[in-house]
């Protein structure tokens, strides 16, 4: 251990001032020549992590610029102690099963995690995430959801608070973990700001906390303010859309709330207006506002017309084209290939 802090710490600091080098040194034959000792210096550390430590040699070239990354983020990781801080804390979180890019992304969301005490932070944090979360897999991906958990005492304070209202508002600790794995970033907000969405979904939708939809709704609007939901509402209203019916649309299919207003302006400007769909219909096909206009709804709606312009697919609707799997579609046009040879064709442009 004692060769590799000095060999490792030699190379990483000999690559942090070649980059330095390159930003600020205006001589290019200088620069020329730091180079090649790069170049050296990463060679001889790709070896040894092949022949000492039994890296593949992609996972040793890989592993060399990660450093080299790592170290222009953060050049004081050169003065930690290896033996006593940096080996013990990053053994904990391979253990755990974060991968190497993981850990670097983690450590540069938090450039102070290795002055964070093993056991009296790292471990605890790691320990309790376990048992909200039931297993490392989770874990993992729920640090790599919210990288800053580890950032401030705040950041922790935020989330076991945030676990202790939903506690309180009656949810079981499966639910509670299935939420927290899904909405990590969310989290570390302050319990107020989860309060509001919590109150909007259930006092103004009228969506039972027990229901099946409740967390899928929140995972729809987590990103947006709760004056930006209702002026998402006020323009669905304005197309016409009752209450009863804004309710039923967003327990069915959340989605069409996390879109941007343009976005629920222009479809619901040519279901509505362009096609004739009323809101009543509109709340029975809730999946036409997670398609995309231009590359989903417009061009099949085209191949549509032809087709009933021909007498070709009369108990066809659009809403059935639309959700068929691009494939599916595929074969379903060249079912009409003797008809009217253009019509694949066609499609296939129209999306390009």
């Amino acid at each position: 251990m004692l060769y590799l802090r000095s060999h490792v710490g030699r190379c990483l600091f000999s690559i942090y001032r070649f980059k330095s080098h390159l930003f600020y040194s205006a001589a290019a034959a200088k620069a020329s020549s730091l180079d090649q000792s790069a170049s050296s210096i990463r060679t001889e550390f790709v070896d040894y992590l092949i022949t000492t430590l039994g890296f593949s040699k992609e996972s040793a070239i890989s592993s060399s610029s990660k450093i080299k990354d790592l170290v222009s983020w953060i050049p004081k990781v050169l003065l930690y102690r290896a033996n006593e801080t940096l080996e013990p804390k990053i053994r904990v979180f391979l253990e755990l099963g974060l991968s190497v890019p993981d850990l670097i992304s983690l450590l540069k969301r938090n450039p102070n995690l290795f002055e964070l005490g093993l056991h009296s932070r790292i471990v605890p944090t790691i320990d309790y995430l376990k048992t909200l979360l039931g297993s490392n897999e989770r874990v993992v991906e729920t640090i790599n959801r919210s990288r800053w958990l580890f950032s401030t005492s705040v950041a922790l304070k935020m989330f076991s608070a945030n676990v202790m209202l939903l506690q309180s508002y009656g949810f079981s600790n499966e639910k509670i973990g299935k939420f927290v794995h899904k909405n990590a970033r969310h989290f570390t907000q302050a319990p107020e700001w989860l309060t509001s969405k919590l109150n909007w979904i259930e006092g103004k939708q009228g969506i039972s906390r027990d229901s099946n939809e409740f967390f899928r709704c929140f995972h729809a609007i987590a990103s947006s303010s709760i004056s930006a939901m209702d002026k998402k509402m006020e323009i669905y209203k304005s197309f016409g859309f009752s209450e009863n019916e804004l309710t039923l649309l967003f327990k069915n299919q959340p989605y069409c709330f996390a879109l941007s207003e343009d976005t629920i302006r222009d479809k619901l400007s040519f279901f509505m207006n362009e096609l004739g769909y009323t809101s009543s219909y509109l709340v029975t096909c809730p999946s036409l506002f997670s398609l995309s206009l231009e590359k989903r709804v417009k061009p099949r709606n085209e191949v549509l017309k032809i087709l009933k312009e021909r007498m070709l697919a009369e108990s066809k609707s659009l809403i059935t084209l639309v959700n068929y799997p691009e494939l599916r579609f595929l074969g379903f046009l060249r079912s009409f290939e003797d008809e009217i040879p253009s019509l694949y064709e066609t499609y296939v442009n129209s999306i390009r």
